[in-house]
């Protein structure tokens, strides 16, 4: 039976994720580590800088807390940074999702660029797993290396986010969700997800000052009314 939890429950998320050793705080700070690092940033930078560092700040974050509390491990294949738990059967990655990422029912969601070769490698193994196996995760080393039978039977998931600023106010709300790809489409992007498990949106109220050299950027959590 597929892990799903694409309705939009979040009891249905969290025990989901606490299956997998898991909790949607994690990929709040991840989240949220990627939009301060936008700050970074000042309008001598190039026009795609900003959505560099929030990616870079998310893959870095992403593996840093789930090492350092977790014991996952890094992992490279071929560039492509991603994070392993330590009995080598699931692994998590970082994309940028399209208008309906983390919204509940169909369409689904698709990768907001093609997922190129490693992750289409990743995709042709997760068509093939027959089952997702659920363990607690053990402290372990920094790097890990897979075998071929280790890496054949790797379900790699990704935490694919989309972000939103209001054209009318400050609000930036980042919807995201930890997705299972089952499929690359036509036009090289994933486009069918085996498992999807969505994620609380973030709502961030951003103010921003370019009046000196340098940006300066402030976040503050938008309450829910």
């Amino acid at each position: 039976m597929l892990l799903n939890a694409a309705r939009g429950n979040p009891d249905d998320s969290t025990r989901l994720l606490a299956d997998m050793g898991l909790s949607p705080e994690y990929f709040d700070r991840v989240v949220r580590t990627g939009e301060r690092s936008r700050e970074q940033c000042t309008k001598d930078d190039p026009k795609n800088a900003r959505g560099t560092q929030d990616y870079l700040a998310r893959v870095r974050e992403l593996r840093f807390l789930l090492r350092t509390e977790l014991g996952w491990k890094r992992y490279d294949p071929k560039q492509a940074p991603l994070i392993v738990n330590p009995d080598k059967t699931i692994a998590i990655g970082v994309l940028l999702g399209d208008a309906r990422t983390g919204l509940p029912g169909n369409p689904q969601p698709r990768s907001q660029r093609p997922a190129g070769i490693t992750k289409e490698a990743a995709v042709a193994r997760n068509q093939n797993l027959q089952q997702l196996s659920l363990f607690t995760p053990a402290a372990g080393p920094d790097e890990v290396h897979l075998d071929d039978d280790e890496y054949a039977n790797l379900a790699t998931w990704y935490l694919l986010t989309r972000r939103t600023e209001g054209r009318k106010s400050n609000i930036v709300e980042i919807r995201s969700e930890l997705s299972l790809p089952d499929r690359v489409g036509p036009k090289g992007r994933i486009d069918s997800w085996r498992a999807r498990i969505l994620l609380p949106a973030v709502r961030i109220e951003k103010i921003q000052d370019y009046t000196g050299d340098h940006a300066a950027s402030y976040v503050v959590d938008v309450q829910e009314r």
